[in-house]
């Protein structure tokens, strides 16, 4: 898969401590090492439990020439299996679907168990004498955390929860568990995959892409915090203008502040709130504080208060994770703002061996109380990146991307640069991929 390039070679692709090479976005070589090593043995998010309710419920997760099938179980688990036939490599499913009682081969019949166990092959007996576990369907790692199903390819990969440190520590607080996807978009990006995860990745972008947020949020006051594999950034939830506007604090009316807070995230990100929540929200815009009370404080308890009234109980999140929340990065595919009753997800992976295109879906979810009923399974829907209105955070973003790749096209163009601070967690991002192509992650 290295297209006769050696290590030497590939590793001409690596960061250094000061710049990127841009032929890590352009070049199928380096596309290829990602397949080969990276996405060869990570944990990747494959789905979410809502979408395998039933048993023979199943979604197909794809990742280049990789695809596996995970299954609702009639025991009531999930396991993930290879999605091909061990006879003649046919695939066995594809999307989501439901399997009827078994899973069948559309080529020549054998069947299998919803476990992966063979049920029947067509004369068996003009077949070499093989174990019967050489029929079987091949399993492959699956795992849950936060709702999430993670799969993974590797013979003999980490445990979850390992990989995973230290973010549930992080993230559990918001009961990611309890929360149940509203929609689910999906669009094909003309950038390479990890374009998309690099700007969701810092608030530097803010004062080029979304100066209007500045206007009710300090992304000066944003904190960036890179661990071992992941990483999470946030900060600057409280409603204040950010120092490069200049603004004189006395100056700021408070409720005028809240209003602008308020309906900022509203058109920014359709679906991070819930119906309730923005009812609750948009009242806000029409309501004059009460002497000595900040913005902040006010949203603060109406956050808290409503989402009280909606059966939620939000005691172990701080003010800071209902206020402003926090953007974690899963890696190397998953990430967005988390907050206070729901999630706002991007996952970006790339598209087949072009890789100046990509796969990006946006999943917007929202907590549900512990006694409520699961709502139905929501449908996926195509758009296209600058055909349809993602709300004015993501049409931005989107207005970036394709201008993003072309530049990078440019032949003899210098290394790419970090900022130290604002782009830590895209730095680390990047080293954590050398270390899987390059390192000892990757062997």
């Amino acid at each position: 898969m290295l297209m006769n390039r050696d290590d030497d070679d590939a590793a001409a692709f690596a960061c250094t401590a000061t710049e990127i090479p841009r032929e890590r976005y352009t070049s199928r070589d380096f596309l290829a090492l990602e397949y080969d090593r990276l996405f060869a043995r990570t944990w990747q998010i494959a789905g979410r439990i809502e979408e395998l309710r039933e048993p023979g419920s199943f979604i197909e997760y794809r990742i280049g020439d990789r695809s596996a099938l995970i299954v609702r179980g009639g025991d009531g688990g999930l396991r993930a299996m290879l999605n091909s036939c061990p006879h003649r490599g046919t695939r066995l499913g594809s999307d989501c679907g439901q399997f009827a009682g078994q899973i069948r081969c559309p080529y020549h019949g054998w069947r299998w168990s919803l476990e992966g166990k063979n049920s029947f092959v067509l004369d068996r007996h003009e077949f070499p004498d093989m174990p019967d576990e050489r029929f079987d369907l091949r399993a492959i790692a699956c795992d849950i955390w936060a709702g999430f199903v993670f799969v993974n390819f590797a013979p003999d990969p980490e445990p979850l929860v390992d990989y995973l440190q230290p973010l549930p520590g992080l993230i559990d607080p918001y009961k990611p568990e309890r929360m149940r996807l509203t929609s689910r978009k999906q669009a094909i990006v003309p950038c390479n995959w990890k374009v998309v995860i690099d700007a969701f990745n810092e608030g530097y972008h803010l004062m080029g892409t979304h100066p209007e947020m500045l206007e009710w949020k300090d992304d000066a006051a944003m904190t960036y915090r890179p661990f071992d594999r992941h990483s999470v950034y946030g900060g600057g939830g409280e409603p204040k203008p950010s120092p490069r506007l200049g603004i004189d604090p006395e100056d700021v009316d408070q409720s005028d502040l809240l209003a602008l807070k308020v309906q900022g995230l509203i058109e920014a990100m359709p679906g991070y709130f819930t119906p309730d929540d923005i009812a609750a929200l948009d009242e806000l815009k029409r309501t004059r504080l009460p002497e000595g009370v900040s913005a902040g404080e006010y949203y603060l308890a109406r956050r808290r208060n409503g989402a009280a009234a909606r059966g939620l109980d939000w005691s172990a999140l701080d003010d800071g994770q209902v206020l402003g929340g926090d953007v974690p990065l899963i890696f190397p595919t998953l990430l967005g703002p988390i907050i206070g009753g729901g999630w706002f997800a991007y996952r970006a992976r790339p598209n087949g061996w072009n890789p100046g295109s990509s796969i990006f879906e946006l999943w917007t979810m929202e907590e549900l109380p512990e006694d409520c009923e699961w709502p139905p399974t929501v449908k996926r829907q195509e758009h296209e990146p600058l055909g349809h209105d993602w709300g004015t955070v993501l049409n931005q973003d989107f207005g970036n991307f394709e201008n993003v790749q072309r530049g990078l096209s440019v032949p003899d163009g210098p290394p790419l640069m970090w900022n130290r601070r604002q782009e830590a967690c895209v730095r680390r991002f990047h080293e954590v991929v050398d270390d899987y192509l390059f390192g000892s992650a990757g062997r």
